[in-house]
């Protein structure tokens, strides 16, 4: 299992260093200084919710692996994971859809839900592997609603960094316990976990549309910008840019 976890580490640090050079080529600026860190708490109870508190708190689950080495590499599989897939789903793929679409709430919709659409999925891939078929499409089913979760948090702070952190946390509270590649000895989804989990998960949920629902032009001229190449060509950025300001002073 250590074997396992250093291995992913060095190729996804590997993969994470390939797609920072890659952005910053094309002038996708997501690693300034975050906006709006408020959102995160939210976004943070979503991933820490993905234990399953229910189950290990009635005895049904424990830990197995507890060495200083074990938890390090552990967490550094999980933070490597989370900030590589989101700097290619949100960092690349979510720029270039957005060039795709209107530089509106319209196109930045339409952004947010195929790239969540993709980041779903690709989880595909896992068949391949040999994964179970019946796991696979409930994978396809939760990662739909959790790469808009990771959207959502590019969206509001324009960093990609903290979209991989969050995943990061997401990945590592729900595997923690899986006897193959955690901690534990081995994940038990009961009733009660599930019942918490939906409740956790709707409430963030609305409270993710809603926040789009009253995102301001201006929010979404910025993020934009900050989209780089695969935003519209400057001339066009700034003719829009004049454009919103002038319909605010009105």
């Amino acid at each position: 299992t250590q074997n396992f976890w250093l291995n992913a580490i060095i190729q996804q640090t590997l993969g994470i260093i390939a797609v920072i050079l890659l952005m910053l080529r094309l002038n996708v600026r997501l690693f300034a200084k975050p906006q709006k860190l408020w959102v995160l708490l939210p976004c943070l109870l979503v991933a820490v919710d993905n234990f399953q508190f229910y189950s290990y708190f009635s005895g049904n689950m424990s830990f197995a692996r507890t060495s200083f080495w074990d938890i390090t590499l552990y967490t550094l599989y999980n933070v490597t994971t989370g900030v590589f897939e989101e700097g290619v789903f949100r960092g690349i793929i979510f720029a270039l859809l957005a060039s795709r679409f209107g530089e509106n709430k319209k196109g930045l919709i339409k952004t947010f839900v195929l790239s969540s659409v993709i980041f779903a999925l690709s989880h595909l891939f896992n068949l391949v592997q040999g994964a179970d078929v019946g796991a696979t499409l409930l994978q396809v089913g939760y990662t739909l609603l959790t790469g808009g979760l990771f959207a959502f948090i590019v969206i509001q702070t324009h960093n990609v960094l903290l979209a991989g952190l969050i995943h990061g946390i997401y990945n590592a509270c729900g595997q923690l316990m899986d006897n193959r590649v955690g901690l534990g000895t081995g994940v038990v989804f009961d009733a009660g976990t599930a019942v918490i989990m939906a409740i956790v998960g709707v409430s963030a949920a609305v409270y993710v549309l809603y926040s789009l629902y009253k995102l301001k032009d201006s929010d979404i001229t910025l993020l934009y910008q900050k989209l780089g190449v695969f935003s519209k060509n400057p001339k066009q950025t700034s003719q829009t840019s004049q454009n919103n300001a002038t319909n605010q002073a009105k």
